[in-house]
């Protein structure tokens, strides 16, 4: 019997709960409207960032661009080597690299050294094999075949936190050392800083196998040699000020880098000691201002410092009895270049489909060398402008 009733009280309360239920009555929500213009990439963009990049097993941004495909880095030698990189083979000159939005120069012969620029304080790389599917950039964009941006951290704050400090070491072999630091403070609710710095020092050698075999398949020297010329000390420190406006936001930076390195020269007539050095003294300081006016209009402002010393030495010498005889063609010369940088971009909404900018940008490059003590003057373009005209249409 008590089952009975059990059984019947189990089936019968969902629908004396049901009853219970206002079924003459409906809620309406409120209407929830989401306003944007559709954003997509014309051209594939490829890119690394956030604990994807941290987690990469390379300390230059050189090495992280290995993972982009279509890109090809060449590298000249060594831990010091220089490094450059071409997308589609289009050559390493038609390839802008933007370092915080400013695009990075080099009066001298136009190309960019990656491994100056190390992956500890950058937040993401980006690469587009062409331009940015946007009209709010600077003129200097729209002249690149392919670009490159390479994105610092912003400093970032959890809770009542005002300060972050991380100090890291790495070490390898070759008698690899590198100590970073980054330290990160709040100033106020809308002002922030950040400094970081890193040393790196290593002598390169290591070994390898050098063999020689005569034309008749006799071996003419077999030995374990100790690549030589490819050490590298370098010294980069790096500090920025980031603020929050209304509608708006700024930021302005200081960065400087000193650096001797080697790299290693063919093996001549058993010669395991030839090469090159250079000296390198990179210093710029950039600002950035974003504003949105109004709804339809904003405008942006950038600007640029930049001093740039490079010392190039290579010379072909040989030990006989005990003294260093010189032959062959030298190389001991001394570059100079100054550069100065400001760009402004203005954009109006015409229509919520319909946007139109315009970039303006004015370039001052000065490059001044010295060759074997004598001073010699180079041709440049002291003023360079560029304006850009944009339309851009959205259809929805």
């Amino acid at each position: 019997m008590k089952k009975t009733l059990f059984s019947v009280f189990v089936v019968l309360v969902p629908f004396l709960l049901h009853s219970q239920a206002v079924t003459d009555s409906s809620r309406v929500l409120k209407e929830v409207v989401l306003k944007g213009k559709p954003y997509q990439e014309v051209i594939p963009v490829q890119s690394l960032s956030g604990v994807l990049l941290e987690n990469l097993a390379t300390h230059n941004v050189a090495d992280a661009l290995r993972y982009f495909a279509g890109t090809q880095i060449k590298d000249y030698g060594g831990v010091g080597g220089l490094k450059t990189v071409d997308v589609r083979n289009m050559g390493t000159h038609h390839v802008g690299v933007f370092y915080d939005g400013i695009q990075l120069g080099n009066a001298q012969n136009g190309v960019t050294d990656l491994g100056k620029y190390s992956l500890d304080d950058m937040e993401s790389l980006t690469m587009y094999n062409g331009q940015k599917s946007e009209i709010f950039q600077s003129a200097k964009d729209f002249a690149s075949a392919s670009a490159i941006y390479l994105r610092t951290k912003r400093p970032s704050f959890s809770g009542n936190k005002k300060t972050n400090l991380l100090v890291r070491y790495k070490t390898m072999s070759i008698n690899y050392h590198d100590p970073s630091f980054r330290w990160e403070q709040k100033l106020s609710d809308k002002v922030s800083m950040s400094v970081s710095s890193e040393y790196i020092k290593s002598n390169g050698q290591y070994k390898f196998r050098y063999k020689r075999k005569n034309q008749d398949g006799s071996t003419a020297y077999d030995t374990t040699a100790t690549r030589w010329n490819s050490d590298i000390e370098a010294f980069r420190f790096e500090s920025g000020l980031f603020g929050k406006l209304n509608k708006g936001a700024w930021d302005a930076k200081v960065y400087y880098y000193d650096s001797e390195r080697g790299a290693p020269g063919a093996i001549v007539e058993n010669k395991f000691r030839d090469g090159f050095r250079q000296f390198d003294k990179n210093f710029f300081s950039q600002a950035s201002l974003v504003k949105d006016v109004s709804e339809k209009y904003k405008f942006q402002l950038k600007g640029k410092f930049a001093y740039d010393y490079t010392h190039y030495i290579a010379r072909d010498t040989t030990n006989v009895l005990g003294e260093t005889v010189t032959e062959g063609a030298q190389s001991d010369d001394s570059y100079y270049q100054q550069e100065a940088y400001f760009s402004a971009v203005n954009m109006y909404s015409i229509l919520p489909t319909w946007d139109v900018s315009l970039s303006t940008d004015f370039q001052y490059n000065k490059l001044n060398a010295t060759r074997r003590g004598i001073q010699t003057q180079f041709s440049f373009p002291r003023a360079l402008y560029r304006f850009s005209f944009s339309c851009h249409f959205v259809s929805i």
